[in-house]
């Protein structure tokens, strides 16, 4: 099992640089349009919890325009490569603890109020992501082989996992209610 996941992780310490800071070019921008979009709705149409999207997008867009724009110099100039993606490792880390937090509210506080949807497996795969590059640019060279680093995004996933499904589950019986 163990020769299975060192496999695992070498194939994906394989992935070009360039494919990366794509991926976050594209995680960004869909920030940028979610919350931007989010938040446009928030001053057109009053809502209950407009001051939450209004200071979550104050926060997330201008990170999100970063990345954009830092992994855009990136893709540029190859030599910006894994300082950029070092630096886009403690944003997604970061941005992925905020989000496993507010989901495993979510599950022990209950559904919020007002229209609410869960996209069961987006937060698993965001924290591995988020993980796998902050332990891959992030972290010194010599402390990126020691098996707690090369397996943490393995052991990020199964951590946000039934965190993930648990607010999908929770979210379902609250569904069931309402429609009977």
């Amino acid at each position: 099992m163990s020769g299975t996941l060192r496999t695992l992780v070498g194939k994906l310490d394989g992935i070009p640089e360039h494919v990366l800071l794509w991926v976050n070019v594209g995680l960004a921008c869909f920030i940028v349009i979610a919350h931007g979009g989010a938040l446009a709705i928030t001053y057109s149409k009053p809502t209950p919890n407009a001051e939450e999207i209004r200071q979550l997008a104050m926060l997330s867009l201008p990170i999100a325009t970063i990345v954009i724009v830092t992994a855009a110099a990136a893709l540029i100039r190859a030599s910006l490569r894994g300082r950029v993606l070092g630096v886009h490792g403690f944003v997604l880390a970061a941005s992925a603890i905020a989000e496993f937090l507010w989901a495993l509210g979510i599950l022990l506080s209950g559904i919020p109020e007002g229209r609410f949807s869960w996209s069961v497996g987006f937060l698993s795969a965001s924290v591995w992501y988020s993980f796998f590059v902050l332990c891959r640019f992030s972290l010194p060279d010599g402390v990126r082989n020691h098996a707690a680093i090369l397996y943490a995004p393995l052991v990020a996933l199964v951590i946000a996992l039934p965190i993930d499904v648990g607010v999908f589950i929770r979210l379902m019986a609250v569904i069931g209610v309402r429609f009977g």
